[in-house]
């Protein structure tokens, strides 16, 4: 089903009582049907830039003290996240393209998103609820499920068998990042700041951390997944090698055959097309990356990447300067 049909679906099944919902619906699809004949590309961007303005909205009521009207623009933003869907790619092992300035819309199927759309949301409450049903059997049952880390009376951070971490899981310190591979503020971290806290603060067994993908275009999901291939020990190295090459691979680089940019990326790891193909296509794979970044999004609020939570308590990143870290570490450190 079309994205429009979708959300006209959704605004005759939402109850007249619920006028808020209503409302946002409406906003949308007014903002569509200006658009005449638009793909579910240029309608999964109108989509991106009303979440960015409304996640920027619920940060002005944050900042404001107005909890309750935040938490309201929250809900709204959850409800639009859950009609952008991954992109379906159809493999191919050609040589990446590069273009002179990004595409700002692609045909249907293709491949270019905006970079604050979220991906990973299903279509609909059911396939959401499937997702989180889903990520709690898968990582939390059995005699391997996950550990929960106590953050003194903050927000839990619960470890899963298949996170992947660096570090001392017994330091006094635990520090989630969700990230982006096609996040340049999540570039930046990675580039300048993580390599300074990992020597004095990983390292040396004083922080514990945890790297999570939260996918915001629909290149994420498919890099992820091919990091997901790879031995765990190969995987940070994957993901900055992603970082540091954003441009090489990016959509929002001009780059349009992303696919096969991905391919180029993973060969230098030593994966073959048809295992990045293999990879790719992996539904399990895709199902955990949906259910990992929906469990984030209920937790945490995740507004944007790369959000940090440290301790329980979530950091944006604009908190997440390395002066910022380093008082904070330092400053739990001396209570413990």
């Amino acid at each position: 089903m079309a994205l429009k049909d979708q959300l006209n679906e959704a605004l005759n099944s939402t109850p007249a009582e619920n006028t808020r919902r209503l409302a946002t619906l409406r906003e949308v699809l007014a903002a569509a049907d200006a658009r005449e004949g638009g793909t579910d590309a240029d309608i999964a961007a109108i989509l991106s830039r009303i979440i960015t303005e409304r996640e920027q909205r619920a940060a002005s009521f944050n900042t404001a003290g107005q909890t309750e009207l935040a938490k309201s623009e929250r809900d709204e933003i959850g409800a639009l996240r859950g009609f952008l869907r991954a992109a379906p790619v159809e493999p191919s092992a050609a040589a990446p393209k590069k273009a002179a300035e990004p595409p700002k819309t692609a045909a249907a199927g293709g491949f270019a998103f905006t970079r604050k759309q979220t991906i990973i949301a299903g279509g609909a409450a059911a396939v959401v609820a499937i997702f989180a049903i889903l990520y709690f059997f898968v990582f939390s049952s059995g005699s391997d499920g996950g550990v929960v880390l106590g953050n003194s009376g903050k927000a839990s951070i619960t470890v899963f068998k298949d996170d992947r971490t660096l570090g001392d899981p017994n330091a006094p310190i635990t520090m989630l990042e969700y990230a982006a591979p096609s996040c340049p503020h999540c570039a930046h971290f990675d580039m300048e700041i993580f390599p300074i806290l990992r020597k004095n603060y990983i390292d040396k067994g004083k922080v514990f951390y945890i790297f999570r993908t939260f996918p915001i275009n629909a290149s994420d999901g498919a890099a992820e997944a091919i990091a997901r291939c790879l031995p765990a020990d190969k995987y940070f190295q994957f993901i900055d090698l992603l970082f540091r090459n954003q441009a090489k691979w990016d959509p929002e680089y001009g780059i349009t055959d992303v696919r096969g940019a991905l391919v180029q990326m993973a060969r230098i790891a030593g994966l073959g097309v048809e295992k990045v193909d293999a990879c790719i296509s992996d539904k399990d794979e895709q199902d955990r990356i949906n259910a990992v970044a929906q469990d984030g999004e209920a937790k945490y609020n995740i507004p944007g990447t790369p959000t940090f939570v440290i301790n329980g308590e979530v950091v944006q990143a604009t908190e997440a300067t390395l002066p910022n870290l380093q008082a904070r570490f330092d400053s739990l450190l001396s209570k413990h």
